[in-house]
């Protein structure tokens, strides 16, 4: 009797070592794969071993369970003949449930914050004059030893799409070049260093150089400067520019394109340009080479919450972009402040002036450019608004004779954001070019004032970085630029 006894022991003690060799066979390989499946011993204490005496082996009741299970393994493959079960798939399989059903200790906030991706801009309040651009993807940096000092970051978009306008029966140049159009396409580079030193550099490679033959109105697509500058921020509120950048002038120029509500400007801002009717320059400063001083300050904290400021102070060529040298030895001047809600209200105005010298030797002639603007943004619950008023004149006292010539020019524009992602839009926009602004009469061309109206609908895909803009404008034009030259144009965006 106490042979047998001593046999049925020997027995539960070499199928316990059995079913023990295979649990250690199927163990996870690092300790943190132990803590996911619950099966990281307790760590040993000096002096023990790992195997262990034996009387720490499984209790005679785990060894059973053990066996059971071992068993149960055991029959599901006689059950599925062929099928090897690969130990890792089964581990990570294992370690999936756990993942899946671990708790996880969030508001609902919270989990809807994890869990749902970054809504697209809505609105148009723009923060600029005192931001960089925004958005892009970290390159290099955060503790790589090939990027030095810096942190990079890589940023851009493209814009492409179709322009159609209606065909003048009167003016041959007009609704006859149909088709498809490179808006934009932006790479930007931004770096910065721990000590508020960085820079921007962003080109274009769908920029308009030059037409392909004399009479014809399609232009070659060359790739060219925009923001190209240099900056030191050595306080919160204050950072030095130096290079190519936004004229801190119109707020519609501020607004960055891929952030734009339509697929153009208004017309206010950037005039007529090629086949769209008679060519007319619009208000825009545009991009200046020069120096700025730009700052923001929100009393509410560093998010840009609560009641705030921004300004931007710069001195620049005045003669526009991509110029190597001034027209003349004198400067433009530009300054701007906003008034500011946090990122939903903006209350802004700016002027400009620049002394200015046109033509070519020995027909040189100076000019006084100066002009003045006043914007307001709201951005609430989905829905934006931005109206804006722009003035300017340009006198000559080389020509004394010659009126002053003054333009007047302003646009309000509406959106909303549905949840879903479309965004209906509509924008008014008038445009005097030769207006009576500043004093005595200074019209050129009598009744030449346009007047736009562009119906927008957007898709701003919440998931992607891809945005699908459709506009349609009416153009109700003075009798000495009436054309027939309503306009459809479609885009696409893909950022990144």
């Amino acid at each position: 009797m106490v042979r047998m006894k001593s046999r049925a022991a020997m027995a539960i003690v070499a199928l316990s070592l059995l079913t023990a060799t295979d649990a250690w066979a199927q163990e996870p390989d690092s300790p943190e794969e132990r803590e996911l499946d619950g099966s990281n011993p307790p760590a040993l204490s000096e002096g023990d071993s790992e195997a262990g005496p034996a009387d720490e082996a499984p209790a005679p009741d785990e060894a059973v369970g053990q066996a059971q299970r071992s068993a149960e393994d055991e029959a599901r493959r006689q059950a599925a003949p062929g099928e090897l079960v690969d130990p890792v798939e089964e581990r990570e399989a294992r370690q999936a449930t756990i993942v899946e059903t671990k708790e996880v200790d969030l508001s609902d906030e919270e989990v809807k914050d994890e869990l749902s991706p970054d809504e697209p801009p809505v609105g148009t309040v723009a923060l600029s004059p005192a931001q960089a651009p925004a958005g892009g993807v970290v390159i290099a940096g955060n503790g790589d030893s090939f990027a030095g000092p810096w942190t990079l970051t890589l940023g851009g978009y493209i814009r492409a799409g179709y322009t159609a306008i209606g065909d003048d029966p009167n003016v041959a140049l007009i609704g006859r070049n149909d088709g498809f159009t490179m808006a934009d396409a932006r790479l930007t580079t931004t770096g910065q260093m721990d000590n508020g030193l960085g820079f921007v550099f962003q080109f274009d490679a769908g920029s308009r150089l030059v037409r392909t033959s004399q009479d014809s109105p399609v232009e070659e697509l060359a790739l060219r400067m925009t923001d190209v500058y240099a900056y030191y921020a050595p306080l919160e509120f204050l950072e030095i520019n130096v290079g190519q950048f936004k004229a801190p002038f119109d707020v519609e120029d501020l607004v960055s394109t891929g952030n734009l509500l339509f697929v153009h400007r208004s017309v206010a801002n950037r005039g007529v340009q090629n086949v769209e009717g008679y060519n007319v320059d619009g208000l825009s400063a545009g991009r200046q080479i020069g120096v700025q001083l730009r700052g923001d300050y929100f009393f509410g904290g560093e998010d840009d919450e609560g009641p705030g400021i921004s300004y931007a102070l710069a001195a620049t060529n005045g003669n526009g972009p991509n110029a190597s040298l001034n027209s003349n030895d004198r400067l433009a001047y530009f300054g701007r402040l906003m008034l500011h809600w946090g990122d939903e209200i903006a209350l802004g105005s700016a002027v400009f002036y620049n002394d200015d010298t046109f033509g070519e030797e020995p027909n040189r002639v100076d000019r006084v450019r100066q002009g003045w603007t006043a914007d307001l943004q709201v951005n609430l619950f989905g829905a934006s608004v931005l109206a804006n008023v722009v003035a300017s004149s340009v006198d000559s006292p080389d020509l004394p004779d010659d009126p002053e010539l003054s333009a007047l020019g302003y646009s309000v524009q509406l959106a909303y954001q549905a949840p879903f992602g479309l965004q209906p839009a509509y924008r008014l926009a008038t445009y005097d070019p030769s207006s009576s602004y500043g004093g005595e009469s200074s019209v050129i061309f009598e009744n030449d004032a346009l007047t736009y109206h562009t119906i927008g609908l957007n898709y701003n895909a919440p998931t992607y970085p891809v945005r699908v803009l459709a506009n349609y404008t009416l153009t109700t034009e003075q009798d000495a630029r009436r054309l027939d030259n309503d306009r459809l144009d479609l885009l696409l965006q893909l950022s990144w």
